[in-house]
Formats: C-alpha cells, structure tokens, sequence
C-alpha cells in the first residue's frame, strides 16, 4: 500500500509539473470565425491601390545619418491573389543587389490583424510581421510578437518595423526600421519609393 500511495502522489505532482509548465495562451488562440472571407476582403480592398506595375527606387540609411540611393532603379509587380484575399509582392531582379524577396500580405479576420510574411533566396528565414493601419491611415506591421529577427554572427538579434504609405493612386513608400532592443527604439534602415510604372515622376 504504501509503494501504491508513493506511485499516485508521484504521478499527481508530474501531471502538475506538465500543466505548470504548458505554453501560455495567446490572444489568437481565442479566434472566432465571424464570415466567409467577406471580411478578409474588404480590409485587403485598403491596399488595392499597391497593386499594379512599380518603378522602385531603393535607399538605405547609412551609419552617416544620409539616405543613399541603389546605383539603379528596378520593376516591381504587386498583385492580388484568390480572389483578392492576399496581395502579392513578386520577387524583383535588383540590379545593385543579387537576393530576391517575396512578400506576401493578407488579412486575418478571425484575429483582426493584418499579416505579412516575407521570405528571399539567400538568408533563407521566413519572415512573419503583424499590425494593422495607424490614425495616419499607413499599414504598420513588425516582427516583435511572433520574434523571428534576423540573427547576427555575434548572435545579435535584429527586429523590423515596415511602414506603407499610400501617397495616392501613382505613388507609395516603404519605410523600413529596425531594433536591437525588443522595440524599446528604432532607427531607420532603408526606404523604398515606388512609381507607378508609365506615370510621370512626382
């Protein structure tokens, strides 16, 4: 009887232990599905205007606290998919850098978040941002909550925060920041200033 007793005390203080130490929920975990997409696709109908062909030009922040431009400028094709349910950045032959990026956006109506996943094909890391549109009406997303930063050979973790800005039908920007710190500051790392393709410049 006694070893019985010592086997059920054990086997209790080890399903606590597994219950004590279970991951903690997220907000997401209690998504509730309200529609069919019909939702999904009124808040992608916001973007419509960052669809269609794009001349992109490319400027990064240097350690001058001066934007420098790429030495050229690129085409670029956003495009709505299923049905406008996502909206897709194709990958761009970049003269004055050699990877190319796939970005991907699309509404979660369940969770009332804005979802963008972007992945290239030479750090290899898919990348997760979330946010939703600001008071200023710019489509804000970082890459905090779902911690997928790119790591450094220092180990060295770096976030991002990626800014659209629709200025009107010919024109938008992408600002882009970046974090050594969890969010606590930002500094900005590289901006990109597309016009609509065949437009006059602005």
């Amino acid at each position: 009887m006694k070893i019985k007793k010592i086997s059920v005390n054990f086997l209790a203080a080890t399903a606590g232990l597994v219950l004590s130490t279970s991951a903690p929920a997220l907000a997401q975990d209690n998504a509730v599905r309200r529609s069919w997409g019909a939702e999904a696709r009124e808040e992608m109908a916001q973007l419509a205007p960052l669809a269609g062909d794009w001349v992109v030009t490319e400027l990064d922040y240097g350690a001058d606290g001066e934007w420098h431009a790429e030495d050229a400028t690129y085409r670029e094709t956003t495009r709505f998919l299923l049905d406008g349910m996502a909206l897709r950045i194709d990958p761009a032959e970049r003269p004055a850098k050699a990877w190319r990026l796939e970005t991907t956006i699309q509404y979660d109506q369940n969770r009332d978040v804005f979802r963008l996943v972007a992945l290239d094909d030479t750090w290899g890391n898919l990348d997760v941002f979330e946010g939703d549109f600001d008071a200023d009406g710019r489509l804000v997303v970082t890459n905090l909550r779902v911690d997928t930063p790119y790591v450094g050979p220092d180990g060295s973790r770096t976030h991002f925060r990626l800014t659209f800005t629709i200025t009107d039908s010919a024109h938008n920007t992408l600002f882009i920041e970046s974090t050594g710190d969890a969010g606590e500051t930002w500094r900005p790392f590289q901006r990109l200033e597309r016009s609509r393709f065949g437009s006059e410049a602005g």
